[in-house]
């Protein structure tokens, strides 16, 4: 964890004010302008540090920018597997016995429900409804 600062005179006052408020731990790297904390600090530590230096920083007219840093997890995801062809023969079993109304009512019921809520069946349930509504939508009538 670490906070980044303009120039090295904003970095020093900085980290003067932190100890003044008795937060130690910090160590300044004065080649990357950036105070940085031990990868340990807790949550709850780095949420006091945090609002330390934005109160900081609002006394001198300066704003707060937070970054994300985005690095590997550990091993890598399993990829999704695309649906079986039993599942996909099963998927189209399922929708060629429903009518035109239950398929509606079925694809609204699915898109009602978030992302994060939907099973893999029941999201590739709703591709394959949305695709064969719009198909049918196309058909002269």
């Amino acid at each position: 964890m670490k906070i980044e600062l303009p120039s090295d005179e904003l970095a020093e006052e900085l980290q003067k004010h932190l100890i003044a408020k008795r937060i130690a731990g910090a160590s300044y790297d004065k080649a990357r302008k950036t105070i940085e904390f031990p990868e340990e600090m807790s949550l709850v530590q780095w949420s006091s540090v945090r609002g330390t230096v934005e109160k900081w920083a609002r006394g001198r007219n300066l704003d707060v920018e937070e970054s994300l840093k985005i690095q590997s997890a550990g091993p890598e995801p399993p990829q999704e597997k695309p649906p079986s062809k039993e599942q996909q023969a099963e998927l189209k079993k399922k929708l060629d016995g429903m009518t035109p109304r239950e398929a509606e009512a079925r694809y609204d019921y699915l898109q009602g429900k978030p992302f994060s809520e939907l099973t893999d069946e029941e999201y590739e349930e709703r591709l394959a409804l949305a695709q064969t509504l719009s198909e049918k939508s196309k058909l002269p009538k």
